[in-house]
């Protein structure tokens, strides 16, 4: 699931509006461009009313696939972005937001005071990426190349202060059972792969992804620097399918009962011996003693096999999650073998995004706020946001008049419905074309 940021929400709406709406920048007009802004205002940005009924395909029948019925005939004649897995509206809306974004940054990238600007230029400069190569993260790769099995808690915290995936994850959230609390979630990891199953189910399609993940892994020992890669790549698939084996499914993964655990701290080193979970929990900055633990036996597991490995594989699993995680920001080497098979491989997606393109979303995403507030002055001023406030206002009362008029419906259940529906408020799907599936993508 893709969780979207505050500021990313700031801009998704702030397109969503433009486009429903037809307003133009908050920026100073003449009357002419407002009177052709106006006429714009008037007119829906798709179709006739908001819908785009030359995409429907109105020779299938609705009752046996409503999906082609309603989008048939759009889904057969909209291409594919190279550099994209799949197309939908929430994509060419992502797409207006990128490239407004990309305006806003490059009038900023020229000012010396401004750090979006300087964020942004620094990423466009490819040059001194290639020129330094490795060297910024070296410091890092040392550590990882020097941990020892007593030192490999303190390391995991410094990694996971650092966004380097390893073991196992976690974040801080509200506590399911008590929600004005919050409290550290725990969960399985330590895959390069999705989850298990690509580790353990026997297809064709899994095997074609194993093989590529081990190459993968070896071309990512191979450009750190490491000897004998092609061994070295197979310890760390070997250790991964050992580590699939005690993780949880994904129906059990999202079963929100079964994840519910929680326990202190005692009796997470108590039901997981073999890894000082005390000197990593505090070492991320976690002060509290309950924590909640997803899947209790995968943790078990994993410490075990953790105390059992030698230390040689677990170095050479966190190189290759670093330079991973990192591969954004290192030499184009190091990110096209990372997006050939995170991208490629595992997505579909044939081509990495153009430059720019990947140097407006590390921008927004590292200071979404900063950017956020900037598109949001110029592309959804008060009178936008005001018209969608009274869309949305619309949309709620007409449900509300819907489960008013609802006969089967009890009184109390109403109210609660109608509880419900006061914090709702979000966009509905849209079609998504797919290159693997064709179901529909929620974002």
């Amino acid at each position: 699931m893709t969780r979207m940021t505050h500021s990313s929400r700031l801009m998704a709406t702030a397109a969503l509006g433009a486009m429903l709406f037809g307003m133009a920048p908050a920026v100073s007009v003449s009357a002419k461009e407002q009177a052709a802004a106006s006429a714009k205002a008037d007119k829906p940005e798709i179709g006739d009313f908001g819908f785009d009924t030359t995409g429907m395909d109105k020779s299938v029948l609705p009752g046996n696939d409503f999906y082609a019925y309603a989008n048939g005939t759009w889904a057969k004649n909209t291409a594919i972005p190279a550099d994209k897995s799949n197309y939908g509206m929430f994509t060419a809306l992502a797409d207006l937001s990128q490239k407004r974004t990309q305006e806003i940054l490059e009038a900023a990238k020229g000012d010396p005071n401004s750090m979006i600007g300087r964020a942004y230029a620094s990423y466009l400069d490819s040059a001194s990426v290639e020129a330094k190569g490795l060297a910024p993260i070296q410091p890092w790769l040392a550590k990882i190349r020097a941990v020892d099995k007593p030192g490999l808690a303190a390391l995991l915290a410094e990694a996971d202060r650092n966004g380097v995936s390893h073991f196992f994850g976690g974040y801080v959230g509200q506590d399911d059972k008590n929600p004005d609390v919050y409290i550290y979630t725990m969960f399985q990891g330590g895959l390069g792969m999705p989850d298990r199953d690509f580790y353990l189910k026997d297809n064709e399609r899994n095997a074609k992804l194993q093989a590529a993940y081990l190459k993968h892994l070896e071309n990512v020992l191979t450009l750190a620097g490491e000897q004998d890669a092609a061994a070295r790549a197979q310890a760390i698939y070997a250790f991964e399918k050992q580590i699939a084996t005690v993780h949880w499914d994904k129906n059990d993964s999202s079963d929100a009962t079964k994840v519910y655990n929680k326990m202190t701290l005692a009796e997470l080193e108590k039901a997981a011996p073999g890894f000082d979970w005390t000197t990593f929990v505090r070492g991320i900055g976690v002060k509290e003693d309950a924590l909640l633990v997803s899947q209790p036996s995968a943790f078990t597991g994993e410490a075990k096999l953790i105390a059992d490995a030698p230390i040689g594989v677990l170095r050479d699993a966190l190189l290759v999650r670093s330079l991973d995680g990192f591969s954004d920001v290192l030499p184009d080497a190091v990110a096209q073998e990372a997006f050939s098979f995170y991208g490629t491989a595992l997505s579909g997606t044939p081509q990495m995004q153009e430059r720019w393109k990947r140097a407006v979303d590390f921008t927004t995403g590292n200071l979404g706020e900063a950017v956020g507030k900037d598109y949001v002055a110029k592309y959804f001023p008060p009178e936008t946001k005001a018209e969608m406030d009274k869309l949305v206002k619309n949309v709620i009362a007409a449900l509300g008049h819907r489960i008013d008029n609802l006969a089967w419906m009890q009184p109390e259940t109403k109210v609660k419905a109608k509880k419900k529906l006061a914090n709702a408020g979000n966009p509905g799907r849209r079609p998504v074309r797919q290159r693997a599936a064709r179901q529909p993508v929620a974002t």
